[in-house]
Order: structure tokens, then C-alpha cells, then sequence
């Protein structure tokens, strides 16, 4: 027997109307209590709403379009896995684009969602054009970054935040001169993370001069290339530095497993001889040898409050004024591990973190 709406609302003690509000993200609020009796009834009973008929109603299909940054990269390839699964949870399905940070192709890629009227669009990190105008756009959409000028819903990490307090971490384990791995410098997240990372040098009188940053693509590649070159004899000859970096805070996890097998083909001992903090938290660093200590973004969080917005994207202020864009910045935490120096706290359940 197909399990309806009817269904849920009875044994959750609801409307009908609420489980609809549940299910789609709105268009009204529903109290912390309702909301966990409905989603326990629809895990209970294997509910499933019918997002397709919904959205046949409004023209509009059944899929969410995601722009993301190629999956190569973990993080990136965590961030879809979980958005999918959260769609799915409200009964969507999800059509993703690969961004090749060029402005042009991926302004086409974000066009095409519209075209084919998906029911709204999630732009990753990184992939947003900058010249690209979303507000005349008439399908809902939530951007995952921090874009300056960008008049459309986003949810991002204080990446200015959390890299001070990765870089304050080996600071406070003795470290003055700290080298910095970074990432592109076009991508608004990893120049904030530079940023702060010469901020909090210079804020404690530390050396925090050019020479003490080695860009690289986010890959394992570049992060290896990267350590060589920081620490090469050629790069500490022309600074003005007397001594090489004993510490190193790194843009990625991926490109931090570069610097962990540079260093390991050099005979630099982690964390004895260079700590390493990086940035991301993904789960496969959890299995580096030593096991990396990194600024953890909040995935989880980040997916659910985007999809939130997305799904809610209609509601509209109480004169019947289209509501000002929402931008909701979140921190994260620090995972330790055995590369910064510290006694390692991080563990592994059921593939969680913890």
C-alpha cells in the first residue's frame, strides 16, 4: 500500500499542510517539536513526496542543478554527496555541471538550468562568474560563497575566521615562521585564507613576507610542488628570512597530502622537523600518515541550511516585499590530528567524524 501525506500527518499528530511544509522547505514555518515528529513519521513509514507532480503543477521539473568545482576534488565530491542526499530527503533529484572556472562556459552551464526550469540552482564555492547577474534570473538559487555584490541567498564559511584560528593553532604550539601553502589567488576562499594568515603573523610580530607563500593548483601535485618550493634552498637564499619555515598552514586537505608525501621523499619528519595544520577536513585525511590536523568546514550544515533557503526561496517579507537576500556565515572546527604536534583527538565511527 502506497504510503501518502495522510499517512504522516496522522501518526505525527499534524495537517497534512505541515508535512508539505516540511517535505518542501515552506512556504511556512514549523515549530523544532513538529518538524521532528513529521520527519520521524517519514522515516518510520518510508514516505517519499511526490516532488514530481509538485513541480509539474508550476512548469517547473523535479531536479535541483548543482555548479560545482570537478569532484577530483574531495571536498567538492563530499559537498555533492551529501546535497544529493538531501534533495532526495525532500524529494528531489540532482543534475550536476563540472565549473571550469571559465566566466563564459559556466555562465552558459548556470543558463542551461534555467532553460530546462529546474527547480532551482546550487552554485559551489568558487564557480560563480563574477560578472554574472542571478537576480534576473527567475528561478530560485543559493549560492555557497561569500560573493561581494552578489544580490542572491548564500551560505559560506568564515574562511578569514577559521584559517587565523589554524594558523593561531601553530602559533600556539611555538612556530614563528610559518609558510603558507595557498591556493589560487583568483578563488575568493583560498585569498582569504592567505589573508588571514598573513594577518595573524603580523598581528604577532611574525615574519609574513611574500616569500613565505607557494600558490598551487589544489591538487596532491601542486601541494607537493608547492612544499618543495617553499623549502627550497633557492626560495630561503633570496628572502630575507635567516631560518626556513619550521610550520606550515596549508589552503587544502588535498593539496596538505601532497606536502605530507613531499615531505616524506625529502626526509622531513612530521610533525618532528615541519607541523602541518590545513583546511577543509575531509574524511580521507583521516587516513594520512600522520593523520592531518584541519580546520573542518560545517558540510552538513552548510547543505541543510542552503537547501533551506532554496526550497523556501518564494517566501516573501510580511508587506509583500520580496525578502532582502540571506546570507548565513558559518565557523567550523578544528579536527586534531598528529601532524601539527598535538596528541591526535579525531577518530572514526561508522563512517563518521567525531
Amino acid at each position: 500500500m502506497k504510503i501518502t501525506r495522510l499517512d504522516v500527518a496522522r501518526m505525527a499528530g499534524v495537517s497534512p499542510s505541515v508535512v508539505s511544509y516540511v517535505t518542501n522547505g515552506g512556504p511556512r514555518p514549523v515549530s523544532a517539536s513538529a518538524r521532528a515528529r513529521v520527519e520521524a513519521a517519514i522515516d518510520a513509514l518510508g514516505y517519499r513526496p511526490n516532488a514530481l507532480a509538485n513541480a509539474f503543477r508550476d512548469g517547473r521539473s523535479s531536479s535541483v542543478g548543482l555548479l560545482i568545482p570537478g569532484p577530483l576534488n574531495p571536498f567538492y565530491a563530499e559537498m555533492a554527496q551529501v546535497i544529493e542526499t538531501e534533495l532526495v530527503r525532500h524529494g528531489y533529484l540532482l543534475s550536476m555541471a563540472i565549473s571550469t572556472f571559465n566566466a563564459g562556459r559556466d555562465e552558459v552551464q548556470l543558463r542551461s538550468f534555467d532553460d530546462r526550469r529546474m527547480a532551482g540552482v546550487i552554485v559551489a564555492s568558487g564557480a560563480v562568474p563574477s560578472s554574472l547577474d542571478l537576480q534576473e534570473w527567475s528561478i530560485p538559487r543559493v549560492v555557497l560563497d561569500d560573493v561581494p555584490g552578489l544580490d542572491t541567498p548564500s551560505v559560506f564559511t568564515d574562511d578569514f575566521y577559521d584559517a587565523g584560528r589554524a594558523v593561531d593553532h601553530l602559533q600556539m604550539h611555538g612556530h614563528e615562521v610559518i609558510g603558507c601553502i595557498a591556493g589560487p589567488a583568483v578563488w575568493r576562499d583560498c585569498a582569504l585564507r592567505v589573508d588571514a594568515w598573513r594577518a595573524r603573523q603580523e598581528m604577532a610580530g611574525l615574519p609574513a613576507d611574500r616569500e613565505l607563500v607557494a600558490y598551487s593548483d589544489v591538487s596532491e601535485q601542486g601541494g607537493s610542488m608547492a612544499l618543495r618550493i617553499l623549502l627550497s634552498d633557492e626560495s630561503y637564499r633570496s628572502s630575507r628570512r635567516r631560518q626556513k619555515p619550521t610550520a606550515v598552514f596549508v589552503n587544502s586537505d588535498v593539496q596538505a597530502l601532497g606536502a605530507l608525501r613531499a615531505c616524506h621523499e625529502l626526509g622531513i619528519r612530521i610533525p618532528d622537523d615541519l607541523a602541518i595544520v590545513s583546511f577543509d577536513g575531509v574524511r580521507y585525511g583521516l587516513f594520512s600518515n600522520p593523520r592531518l590536523t584541519t580546520m573542518r568546514r560545517p558540510l552538513q550544515e552548510i547543505v541543510r541550511t542552503a537547501v533551506s533557503l532554496l526550497l523556501g526561496d518564494a517566501r516573501d517579507d510580511s508587506d509583500g516585499q520580496p525578502a532582502a537576500p540571506i546570507r548565513v556565515a558559518l565557523r567550523g572546527n578544528m579536527l586534531i590530528g598528529e601532524s601539527c604536534g598535538c596528541v591526535p583527538a579525531i577518530s572514526w565511527h561508522g563512517g563518521m567524524m567525531s
